[in-house]
C-alpha cells in the first residue's frame, strides 16, 4: 500500500525514455530511436504516450516554443512492476525546416499518462543541418571573399534568411548580399537578393538561380557561377530592381519573398501563429535574459541547447 501512494506521487512511478540513434540529423532525414517504459516500484496503467517534436526559436523580443509535429503511440495497458517494453520509433523530418542555429533548436518532448499518477517526460534535444550540397553553397560564397553576418540564419516570418557581408569586387555597390534558399530533389534554387545604396530609396536587386546537383558538387564551379550571377546582377540592375521606400517598406501587405516557394523554413512558417510571424518581422535575434533558456542551458533537465550543442555557426562582425 506504501508504494502504492508513493507511486501517486511520482517516486517510484514508471518512467518514460527516448532513445534516439543519434543527435545530429540531415533534412528529409528519418529520425530513428526507440520508446522505453521503464516499470515502478508497483504496477501502473499506462492511458497514453506521446511525443512531440518541438521548436525552440528565439525572436528580438522573447522566445517561442511550438510543437511541429505530435507521434501518438497505442499504449494503453498496463506496466508491471519493474518491467521494461520498448517500442521503435521513427519521424521523417521535413525538408523545408529551418536548421539549427544560434536562434533555432529543436528536442523531442516524450509524454507518459500514467492513470491515477504522476505523469512522467523525457526531453531530447537534435540538430537539424543542412545537406552538403547546401553547405557547399556557403563555401563558395566564403571562397568569393564574403563573411556571413552573426544574425545571418534567422527567421523572417516567411523564411530563413542567410546575410553576408559583399566580397570585395561587390563592395563598391552592394551594401548586404542575401539570399533564401529551397533544396529540391535534383537542385537547389536560390532567391539572391543584393541590397544596393540610393539616395532615398532603398534599392533590392532579386534573382531567382536554379543550382543543379552537378553543379553543387563542385565548389570551384560553383563559386565561379554565382560570381557570373553576381556581376550580371549589379551590371544590370533594372532588369531585377524593386525598389521600395526605406521609411515603412516593411509594413506593406505583400512579404518581401513572396512567390518563392518552398523555401528553407516555410514548414515553421505554415505552424505559427500570426502573433508570432509579426513579432519576427519586426526584426531578430535579442540577447536579454528572458530569451536564453533554451540555448544557454536554462533547462531544468542538465542545461538547454547552447550547452548540449555550442553556437553551430561562427558568424562574423557587424
Amino acid at each position: 500500500m506504501f508504494k502504492k501512494l508513493m507511486a501517486k506521487i511520482g517516486i517510484g512511478s514508471a518512467k518514460v525514455d527516448l532513445v534516439l540513434h543519434g543527435n545530429e540529423y540531415t533534412l528529409g532525414d528519418t529520425v530513428e530511436g526507440e520508446l522505453v517504459l521503464q516499470g515502478g516500484a508497483v504496477e501502473q496503467y499506462i492511458n497514453k504516450v506521446d511525443v512531440q517534436f518541438m521548436l525552440a526559436l528565439r525572436t528580438k523580443k522573447s522566445e517561442h516554443r511550438q510543437a511541429m509535429a505530435t507521434i501518438p503511440f497505442d499504449c494503453r495497458f498496463t506496466l508491471g512492476a519493474g518491467e521494461r517494453k520498448a517500442f521503435p520509433f521513427m519521424y521523417r523530418l521535413p525538408q523545408d525546416l529551418l536548421i539549427s542555429s544560434h536562434a533555432v533548436a529543436y528536442y523531442f518532448t516524450t509524454n507518459l499518462d500514467i492513470a491515477a499518477g504522476v505523469d512522467s517526460q523525457d526531453k531530447d534535444y537534435i540538430r537539424v543541418n543542412p545537406p552538403v550540397r547546401f553547405t557547399n553553397i556557403i563555401t563558395a560564397f566564403e571562397e568569393l571573399g564574403m563573411r556571413e553576418k552573426h544574425d545571418s540564419r534567422a527567421f523572417d516570418g516567411y523564411a530563413q534568411t542567410f546575410e553576408f557581408f559583399p566580397a570585395p569586387f561587390l563592395q563598391d555597390s552592394v551594401r548586404e548580399v542575401e539570399f533564401i534558399a529551397a533544396i529540391e530533389e535534383e537542385q537547389v534554387r536560390l532567391l539572391l537578393v543584393l541590397d544596393m545604396p540610393s539616395f532615398s530609396r532603398e534599392m533590392e536587386v532579386k534573382r531567382e538561380v536554379i543550382l543543379s546537383d552537378e553543379l553543387l558538387v563542385d565548389v570551384g564551379r560553383l563559386r565561379a557561377y554565382l560570381q557570373q550571377m553576381l556581376e550580371e546582377m549589379i551590371g544590370n540592375p533594372n532588369a531585377y530592381l524593386e525598389q521600395r521606400h526605406m521609411m515603412g517598406a516593411e509594413n506593406g501587405h505583400q512579404h518581401r519573398h513572396s512567390g518563392f516557394g518552398g523555401a528553407m523554413g516555410g514548414f515553421a512558417a505554415g505552424i505559427l501563429g500570426g502573433l508570432v510571424l509579426s513579432e519576427l518581422m519586426d526584426g531578430m535575434m535579442g540577447n536579454t535574459e528572458e530569451t536564453e533558456s533554451a540555448f544557454n542551458g536554462g533547462e531544468e533537465d542538465g542545461g538547454g541547447f547552447g550547452d548540449f550543442f555550442g553556437d553551430m555557426f561562427g558568424g562574423g562582425d557587424e
